[in-house]
C-alpha cells in the first residue's frame, strides 16, 4: 500500500494486508491484516475490508469506533484520489480486472467451479425498517451479517455502552459493582474470571446487547467519534451509577447534531454530502421503543446480579418515555452536548 500524497522521507510505517480470494464464504474476496506476527481476522460486511485492514494494521490499539471511522477517511481519500487522478490508477485497475476474472474463472476453469454468485440483499426502507431496533448479541448479529450477505453494507451492530467504556471503567475502579457484572456478561464467567477481560477488547464485546442501526447514523454517535464522551461514560460506570450510566448510553447513541447543533455536524440537510433522511426518519421512528428494550437487556442481565433494581429500571423508563434525551435542559444532555464531540 502506498500513502497518497507522501512526503519525501521514508515511510515511518509498514502495514501487511492478506488477501483471500473470492469463495462462498467471501464473494467479494477479503482482507485482513498481520500484526505482530500474528493474522487479525477482520470483519466488515460492507464492501469495507481493505480499509478496515489498513486502518488496523496502522493503529493496532485504537478501539472499533475509532477503526470504524479511520477506514471510512481512508475510502474518502482512495475516492477523492481516483477522480481527481483517474489516469494515474488506470493501469492498477485494468490489471485489477484482469486478476478478477481469471480467479472467477472466466477463461480456464472448469464449468461448475467458479464461486456461486450469492445476491446480496439490498437496502431499502422496508428492510431499514425491519432491521433497525432489533436487540441482539454482538455474537448474533455477527452470525446474521454472515447469514445474510449485504446487510452489513447499511446496517451496523452498536454496542450500548460502547465496550471501549465498560473496560475502561474497570481501570478506573476494579471495585466497581457495575463494570465488574457488565464484565461478568462481557466474559460469561461468574463470578467474574480477569484472565478473561483481555479477550473483550479481542473479540469486540461478543456476549454484549448490540442494537441494528444504520450505518450512516451510526458513524455520527457520541459513542463512536468521541474518546471523551467514551471517557465520560466509562467514568459514570466505574461510579456505579447505574441510571445515569443509561441515560449516557443512549444519549451517545443520537447523531450529534441532535446534541449540538451549532458546531456543524453531519445532518440531512448538509449541503455537501447530506446525511440520508431516509435513513434517518427510520431511525427516529425506531429511537424510543429501541432505547426502552436495549435497557429491558440489560436489566435482565444486570438485575440478578444485584447491581441494577426495578427502581432503577422504572426511573430510566420515565425519563425515555418523557424524551429526556431530547430536553435541551435535562443535566446529563448539557453534559454531553458540551463534549468535545
Amino acid at each position: 500500500m502506498q500513502e497518497l500524497s507522501p512526503g519525501t522521507g521514508p515511510a515511518s510505517q509498514t502495514v501487511t494486508l492478506i488477501y483471500r480470494p473470492k469463495s462462498d464464504q467471501y464473494p467479494d474476496g477479503h482482507y485482513d491484516v498481520r500484526i505482530n506476527n500474528q493474522t487479525v481476522r477482520i470483519d466488515s460486511e460492507d464492501k469495507n475490508c481493505l480499509f478496515h485492514a489498513l486502518a488496523r494494521g496502522r493503529k493496532p490499539e485504537a478501539s472499533e469506533e475509532e477503526i470504524v471511522k479511520e477506514a471510512a477517511r481512508l475510502r474518502s481519500v482512495e475516492a477523492d484520489a481516483l477522480l481527481k487522478q483517474p489516469g494515474q490508477w488506470e493501469p492498477f485497475i485494468k490489471r485489477k480486472v484482469l486478476t478478477e476474472a481469471i480467479r472467477g474463472g472466466d477463461w480456464y476453469m472448469a464449468e461448475g467451479a467458479a464461486p456461486k454468485k450469492i445476491k446480496k440483499i439490498q437496502e431499502n426502507q422496508q428492510r431499514l425498517k425491519n432491521e433497525v431496533g432489533k436487540i441482539k448479541l454482538y455474537k448474533e448479529w455477527h452470525d446474521y451479517m454472515r447469514q445474510n450477505p449485504g446487510v452489513g453494507q447499511f446496517i451496523n451492530g452498536d454496542h450500548q455502552p460502547p465496550v471501549k467504556s465498560i473496560l475502561e471503567a474497570r481501570k478506573m475502579n476494579q471495585n466497581s459493582n457495575l463494570a465488574a457484572a457488565m464484565l461478568e456478561v462481557a466474559t460469561n464467567s461468574f463470578p467474574l474470571n480477569p484472565s478473561l477481560i483481555p479477550r473483550v477488547k479481542k473479540n469486540h464485546g461478543r456476549e454484549l446487547p448490540t442494537v441494528y442501526v444504520p450505518q450512516e447514523t451510526h458513524r455520527e454517535f457520541p459513542s463512536t467519534t468521541s474518546q471523551a464522551f467514551r471517557t465520560h461514560l466509562a467514568t459514570t460506570i466505574a461510579a456505579d451509577n447505574v441510571v445515569d450510566t443509561f441515560k449516557l448510553t443512549i444519549l451517545g447513541a443520537m447523531p450529534r447534531f441532535r446534541l449540538n447543533s451549532k458546531k456543524g455536524f453531519k445532518t440531512f440537510q448538509n449541503t455537501n454530502n447530506p446525511m440520508s433522511p431516509t435513513r434517518l426518519q427510520v431511525f427516529d421512528n425506531s429511537f424510543q421503543q429501541h432505547s426502552t428494550d436495549m435497557v429491558q437487556e440489560w436489566y435482565n442481565l444486570l438485575q440478578p446480579k444485584g447491581v441494577m433494581t426495578n427502581n432503577d429500571l422504572n426511573t430510566i423508563n420515565t425519563w425515555i418515555n418523557n424524551q429526556g434525551y431530547s430536553n435541551q435542559n435535562d443535566p446529563i444532555r448539557i453534559n454531553v452536548a458540551n463534549l468535545k464531540l
